[in-house]
């Protein structure tokens, strides 16, 4: 079956703002007085809001202050974005133009809330380029379950077995997975499993070659 539509997870996809986010909280958690470990915070990749204050405070204990430090972080995250502007991942920007130029829609599924998404997008200048945007605060269960994918494709008017789906994590993979997508994983900070690595129709180094690839990616 042909592809119809695409859906980009958002931070470690399509915007390189995973290894920030997590240098922003782990720095905020050092003022604080508390050393939060990388693999900790890597390991939340993918997770929702509420799962990553689960994981990190089953780690750092009862007494650590998680409101405080990931409030703290998304300060100096969006004054970084709004000091130097926002990274996106190598030919991201590109592969929106080709998916534009072939009549491709395509859109969002990210845990990330709302409110974040929307800051995060006006900052990067792309906010009315896409389709549909579904965030983790608009489902009732987060990635890994198939829930936020099911969404996506059912606000662009397809079956989620003719979604394209670009993801970097593990959870984002068997989410678009278990929802039936064709799913392409996009290495970032996170390895994954062989096991998950099976749910994979392709592995590609970079949005870049995704372009140059897409009308077999596709099915065109």
């Amino acid at each position: 079956m042909s592809i119809r539509a695409v859906i980009f997870d958002l931070d470690g996809t399509l915007l390189d703002t995973e290894k920030l986010l997590s240098e922003c909280l782990i720095e905020a958690a050092s003022e604080e007085g508390w050393r939060l470990e990388w693999d900790t915070v890597i390991s939340c990749i993918g997770t929702t809001f509420e799962e990553t204050e689960r994981i990190i405070m089953k780690t750092m204990g009862q007494s650590f202050p998680y409101n405080l430090v990931r409030e703290k972080s998304m300060l100096k995250f969006k004054k970084y974005l709004e000091e130097s502007g926002t990274p996106f991942k190598t030919g991201a920007e590109r592969l929106l133009g080709c998916l534009d130029l072939a009549g491709i829609p395509f859109g969002i599924a990210t845990t990330t809330i709302r409110k974040e998404v929307d800051e995060i997008l006006e900052f990067a200048g792309i906010s009315d380029r896409f389709s549909t945007i579904v965030c983790g605060d608009e489902v009732t269960r987060g990635k890994p379950d198939p829930e936020i994918y099911l969404k996506a494709a059912e606000t662009l008017g397809i079956e989620t077995s003719e979604a394209l789906v670009f993801e970097d994590s593990s959870h984002g993979i068997n989410s678009a997975a278990a929802a039936g997508a064709r799913v392409i994983w996009v290495p970032d900070l996170q390895e994954i499993s062989e096991v998950v690595r099976g749910k994979c129709f392709e592995e590609i180094g970079s949005l870049d070659a995704a372009c140059d690839r897409l009308g077999e990616l596709v099915g065109c």
